[in-house]
């Protein structure tokens, strides 16, 4: 009998061992935030500085809720650091949305609405929105980044981090013109080069996103 409870003993220990190993296995792989996560502040240092650099980068704006008088619900183009810019805008005109079309060279904001091509200042355009901010190192998304304040690394999603982090809304306003009061948003940054993918912010009763791709590609924007 002592052997048999030896026996029993040792059955069960091992079958312990193997249940704490393929636990620790479980809780160190995949997407659910296991492992080894970066310092939060020090991966927003790293993003910000990133982003300065980057030369070219295709981004879509898309927002489900009214922003506060803003016509902009979309846009949907290439930028260049130099500030030069074109794509596609959602506005709604008289409750309805309409595409226009836009090309941002030399400080000048060109777009086809209805009939022929017509232009203004970037200025005067800029109040609604203003596309050739997005790369700029000291008013873009790497200040958006570098101005934001108690991240926190959420989560690891697949080879990007997610991260919550409070920004300023003189930050925000760059990528949505009109933006009041600091916002608590989210980020994703890559994991192994430190580039913003992609920013969500709530606003009123809906969200903003902001999704990033093609950095550095080359691109050529001449005005129509």
């Amino acid at each position: 009998m002592p052997h048999m409870r030896r026996r029993v003993t040792a059955t069960l220990s091992a079958a312990a061992a193997v249940t704490i190993l393929l636990t620790a296995g479980c809780k160190g792989g995949g997407d659910d935030g296991g492992g080894d996560l970066p310092d939060a502040a020090g991966l927003m240092t790293a993003a910000a500085d990133e982003m300065a650099g980057v030369e070219t980068v295709a981004m879509l704006l898309e927002t489900d809720a009214d922003l506060g008088g803003l016509p902009v619900r979309q846009v949907d183009g290439v930028i260049t650091q130099a500030g030069d810019a074109e794509g596609t805008a959602l506005v709604e005109q008289l409750g309805t949305q309409v595409e226009l079309q836009f090309v941002v060279v030399d400080e000048t904001f060109h777009y086809q609405l209805i009939g022929g091509w017509q232009e203004i200042p970037l200025t005067d355009a800029a109040q609604f929105y203003d596309p050739s901010a997005v790369l700029d190192p000291d008013r873009g998304v790497a200040n958006l980044l570098r101005t934001a304040t108690d991240p926190q690394i959420e989560r690891r999603d697949g080879d990007q981090y997610e991260v919550t982090a409070t920004f300023p809304a003189a930050s925000v306003a760059t990528l949505l013109p009109g933006a009041t009061g600091e916002t608590r948003g989210t980020v994703w940054i890559g994991v192994d080069r430190p580039l913003l993918h992609r920013a969500q912010f709530p606003v009123a009763e809906g969200t903003v996103t902001v999704t990033l791709s093609n950095f550095d590609e080359p691109v050529t924007i001449v005005a129509p």
